[in-house]
């Protein structure tokens, strides 16, 4: 592959068109087509596709080994890695734990059943790194402790940062520390940066590209389609990637563990050991058309949409339906339909005509729409559920015009009267308490028209006794008469009427009813569907600028951006009717008209005909978010100063001005009891509570009345509060070049996390636990000192790398007192609220190195090794004792004064990973026609005293204050056999080693065929991110912390293969 470097900017560009090139390229280059993301960076700026003669004679060709990674060690920035598209092809990555597969220092976070939720990076993850797509945020979670302690781990919300789509990518930047700089509030950690493709990727010397690809592998069973096109008609380019992945799960070590299917859907509940059984999807489609007049102007449109889908059964559920602890559990009675969305539409201008101010100018529009949903059906689904029991066998069939009903010998019953209706099989067996003997009556049940054929057909009917109140106890047939009902038809079977029961009273009826099963025919579905939206709009505007200062050499970049964006929740939950049967499916209720002598009728098509149970209760949506829009305002100066051949400056700066402005939308109200009384209490005469009608001289101020709702509104009043934040985010560095084989780079950083909406604005109230809104919340802030040396020869180097990270003001569930809701009420509620409290250190060294044989021993050109490394340590230090610890050490001080030293240490941080080492062996053909890859990735152990039990004040050995104020004692509880005595993690990995071995084979110009082998000696490890999802409460990602058992589940994959066929032309 031919590039060219331009003697005057010293910047990467396509060859001139009349050079030739050896191959055509089967990924995009790893040079930027558009600007950088808004903040000021070391890469190239952009240059037309068209370059003129004068560009032309400044070009001088040079030869790039497709072997090489192509890094610039002159242009690589302290703490960051670039990984091209070429590279992620070549590493056949599906999704975001396989970008970052072989680095160190940085890992996805894992939630379960919703995937990865963003990175962790030194010591921080989720909210804390920043992610970005196109240079437009991508949606955060909701990071309030409270929300996360009431509802995450429950399963009801998709609280995950979303993904992108690994076939879109071009480029992806991993920064490590502080980044505000380029990704604004949230890169505390570090940050992860995406571009997508761009037709200019493909057409470099030519005037179309079109590849297909198909790829399979065997950990999920995921199938990869992936058609692209880009094409270039004078003026007009376009490029076009669709993306299909449909996989299941992914399957832990062991995951044929049960014998077959039956064995499989019986283990259920925590103790499951195989991965809970989901069917996933992922369409996607890149769509960028651009308009390029001439070489200084250039217009483009582009669309990014991508939907991830996730359905299947929670099989390793477990829910508790009443408070009671003595009541039964209910396991893997859960179906869930999750999805992600995404979908961006950007326009653009770029203008490339040099200018005093200006080389380069673009001008960008984005408007960006992120929804995230978590849909839960909860309902018992086999067939010996108490609500669809069947025991005899009971169903319809149709014999010559008639309707019966049979049982499961397909004969009917015989009946007599013993103190009610008693009914015998064909065997002479009693069979009433299976058969509803005291339901079914003709004049409440009507036939379901629609589902069933009624023209022209009869029913046989059981009558006990006729209209003359005659006992008959045998089977009739009756006409069914056809009516309708808002269009629809249903059918009925009158009773017989007889002789009056008295004169002038009312007639005698029969006593006739259908024999139905004694159960309701159905199991009720209980729907949680929530909805977390993030919807942005932005204004972008990047300029940059080289030129020459006395004996300096400057390329300056600047800029600012107008962004507002929306994030908001929309909670639906109602309940419906699964798994239903025939009796109910076929059949509703004729419900009684209160009020009414005789009784009168009317139809109820959404009540059952089992006992006239309503069916569906939909009251509608709402939300425990108030919808919160964001405007950031941003600008940013960079100066990238070259002062002599071996002293470099970056000066970077930014200033984000954030400003939260909650509303209140009454269609998707927040329930007023999670309000009301929050700020302004109720008064002592409001009658708040109670289903009996208020004393005398006391205001009925209960839920619908026009009082609480006053309450309501007063309370909202103090909680719709603007707030605002302003950071001034810089990152210095100092390069030093002292020879021409090292390189010296000291980098001084700040990044800023403003607090999120729900941290804020979040309330919510209840007896046991009740949250405060905090308007007065700071900023999180971090800030960077990192120093590199790194030795180098041509493309090969090393680089060693020493970092501290300083974290202040972090975020925190503290524990602020009780008081009652009401004047004059003796019932507390205990209040929580976010407040800033915790500091943390982070210290690490990390290596990363590459060595080019060829540069050693010309004999083995082609062969590479590499090898990265990281080591870090961190802990966070809380400002005095934690407020939660005051009450649980004051009842334990003495009997175990030991935890007073545990709770007073610093606290570890799960998010810092065991120490990490990554081997790479490889060797590419001279001829580029194939190569090999061998990835050793070593993980030390997490170490018990680096890990750290969020609950441990409620698993150790301890004296508890209970609701009603008496104090008992409560014994250790067991984890994996042993008793919880301290705070330390539960489940922690071991040392492991995995070894990858990956190929390519191109047996022709336009084929390339990649296969991989992943845990090649099929090694049986659990990842520390893996470990720490482990939940101790909640329904979800849990395990039997007395035994250990389900941990299985949690394990990653054996031995596991991959393999994907690309054409191009």
């Amino acid at each position: 592959m031919l590039y060219c470097i331009c003697i005057k900017c010293k910047h990467s560009l396509c060859c001139p068109t009349n050079q030739p090139t050896n191959q055509p390229t089967n990924q995009p280059t790893n040079q930027p087509t558009n600007q950088p993301t808004n903040q000021p960076t070391n890469q190239p700026t952009n240059q037309p596709t068209n370059q003129n003669s004068n560009v032309s004679e400044q070009l001088e060709q040079i030869n790039v080994s497709g072997s090489s990674e192509n890094i610039n060690i002159k242009e690589k920035k302290v703490g960051e890695t670039q990984i091209s598209a070429k590279k992620l092809a070549k590493q056949q990555a599906s999704d975001s734990r396989d970008l970052v597969r072989y680095e160190t220092g940085i890992t996805v976070v894992e939630t379960g059943r919703t995937g990865a939720s963003g990175y962790a990076v030194r010591g921080v993850d989720e909210n804390r790194v920043g992610i970005m797509v196109d240079g437009l945020r991508q949606a955060e979670t909701l990071s309030s402790q409270g929300f996360k302690e009431l509802f995450e781990g429950y399963g009801n919300f998709n609280n995950t940062r979303n993904s992108i789509e690994i076939e879109n990518v071009k480029t992806a930047t991993i920064t490590k520390g502080a980044d505000s700089l380029k990704s604004g509030s949230g890169a505390l950690g570090g940050s992860v940066i995406f571009e997508t493709k761009d037709a200019r990727d493909y057409l470099l010397d030519k005037d179309y590209y079109l590849s297909y690809k198909r790829g399979y592998q065997t950990m999920n069973n995921q199938n990869l389609k992936t058609l692209t096109l880009a094409g270039r008609s004078k003026k007009f380019d376009i490029l076009v990637v669709d993306t299909k992945r449909d996989g299941h799960e992914i399957e832990n070590y062991d995951y044929k563990i049960y014998p077959n299917k039956q064995a499989d859907l019986r283990a259920v509940g925590p103790t499951r050991e195989k991965a809970d059984p989901y069917q996933i999807t992922r369409q996607s489609t890149l769509i960028k058309l651009g308009f390029q007049p001439n070489e200084n102007h250039r217009l483009s449109v582009a669309l990014d949409d991508s939907t991830l889908e996730t359905k299947g059964m929670d099989l390793s559920y477990v829910f508790r339906p009443c408070k009671d602890t003595s009541c039964a559990e209910t396991h893997g009675e859960r179906v869930i339909n999750d999805q992600s969305k995404r979908k961006n539409i950007q326009f653009s201008y770029e203008n490339f005509s040099q200018t005093p101010f200006w080389d380069h100018i673009k001008l960008s529009y984005s408007s960006q729409k992120i929804t995230n949903k978590a849909r839960s059906d909860e309902y018992c689904h086999q067939s010996t559920c108490a609500g669809v029991s069947n025991p005899q066998g009971l169903h319809l069939v149709e014999e010559g015009g008639v309707y019966k009903i049979k049982d499961k010998d397909n004969q009917e019953f015989k009946g007599s009267y013993y103190y009610g209706l008693t009914l015998k099989n064909h065997k002479d067996k009693d069979v009433s308490n299976d058969v509803d003997t005291e339901g079914g009556s003709l004049d409440s049940v009507l036939i379901n028209c629609e589902k069933l054929n009624c023209e022209g057909k009869q029913f046989r009917i059981y009558q006990e006794k006729d209209e003359n109140w005659d006992d008959k106890y045998k089977y009739e047939d009756r006409n069914i008469t056809i009516k309708t009902l808002n269009g629809k038809k249903y059918g009925e079977i009158p009773l017989k009427k007889g002789m009056p029961q008295w004169d002038n009273g009312p007639l005698k009826e029969e006593y006739a009813r259908f024999l139905f099963p004694k159960s309701q025919g159905y199991s009720t579905d209980f729907v949680n569907d929530r909805d977390l939206n993030t919807n942005t709009q932005q204004i972008k505007l990047d300029l940059d600028k080289e030129f020459h200062l006395w004996h300096t050499q400057h390329q300056l970049k600047y800029g600012g951006l107008y962004e507002k964006t929306l994030k908001s929740m929309v909670n639906h939950q109602y309940y419906t009717v699964a798994n239903v049967q025939w009796w109910a499916g076929n059949f509703f209720c004729n419900k009684p008209v209160d009020g009414t002598y005789p009784v009168e009728h009317t139809p109820a098509p959404d009540y059952s005909a089992y006992r006239c149970s309503l069916m569906n209760s939909d009251k509608g949506k709402d939300t425990y978010l108030i919808p919160v829009t964001t405007k950031n305002n941003v600008l940013y100066f960079g100066d990238n100063v070259q002062l002599t051949s071996w002293l470099g400056l970056d000066l970077n700066y930014r200033y984000d001005h954030v400003k939260y402005l909650p509303g209140y939308d009454e269609k998707t109200p927040v329930p007023g009891g999670i309000i009301a009384g929050v700020f302004v209490p109720f008064g002592e005469k409001d009658f708040v509570y109670g289903s009996t009608p208020p004393p005398q001289g006391y205001i009925d101020c209960r839920y619908t009345t026009p009082c609480y709702q006053n309450n309501v509104r007063k309370n909202l009043a103090l909680l719709l509060r603007k707030t605002t934040y302003k950071h001034h985010s810089y990152n210095l560095g100092l390069n030093l070049d002292p020879t021409d084989w090292l390189r010296v780079q000291l980098k001084y950083a700040n990044g800023f996390r403003a607090p999120t909406s729900d941290e804020i604005y979040m309330t919510f109230k209840n007896p046991q636990f009740s949250i405060l809104p905090n308007t007065d919340l700071k900023a999180e802030t971090s800030k960077t000192k990192e120093v590199a040396f790194t030795f180098y020869k041509n493309s090969s180097y090393i680089t060693l790398n020493a970092f501290q990270n300083d974290y202040r003001n972090f975020i925190d569930l503290v524990e602020v007192g009780e008081r009652p809701i009401e004047g004059g009420s003796t019932i507390p509620y205990p209040f929580h609220q976010n407040q800033n409290r915790d500091r943390a250190r982070v210290r690490g060294i990390e290596i990363a190195s590459r060595l080019e044989m060829g540069d050693l021993f010309e004999k083995l050109q082609g062969f590479h090794l590499g090898y990265k490394f990281t080591y870090q340590k961190g802990r966070i230090k809380d400002n005095g004792l934690h407020p939660k610890y005051k009450e649980f050490l004051e009842l334990n001080k003495t009997d175990h004064p030991e935890y007073e030293a545990i709770a007073r240490k610093p606290q570890p941080m799960n998010a810092l990973q065991p120490t990490t080492s990554v081997y790479n062996i490889g060797y590419d053909a001279p001829s580029q026609k194939w190569g090999v890859d061998v990835y050793i990735t070593n993980v030390a152990a997490k170490k018990a005293k680096d890990s750290f039990n969020s609950q441990w004040t409620s698993m150790v050995k301890r004296k508890e204050k209970q609701y009603t104020g008496n104090i008992i004692d409560i014994p250790a509880t067991k984890a994996n056999g042993k008793d919880v005595k301290d705070s330390r993690g539960l489940w922690r990995n071991n040392r492991y080693t995995v070894i990858d071995t990956i190929a390519y084979w191109k047996p022709i110009k336009n084929l390339t065929f990649t296969a991989g082998v992943y845990n090649l000696t099929n090694k049986k490890y659990l990842t520390w991110d893996s470990a720490r999802s482990v939940r101790h409460l909640g329904t979800i990602n849990r395990v039997q912390t007395e035994t250990g058992k389900g941990l299985n589940r949690f394990y990653a994959p054996g031995r596991n293969y991959r393999m994907s066929v690309q054409f191009e032309f």
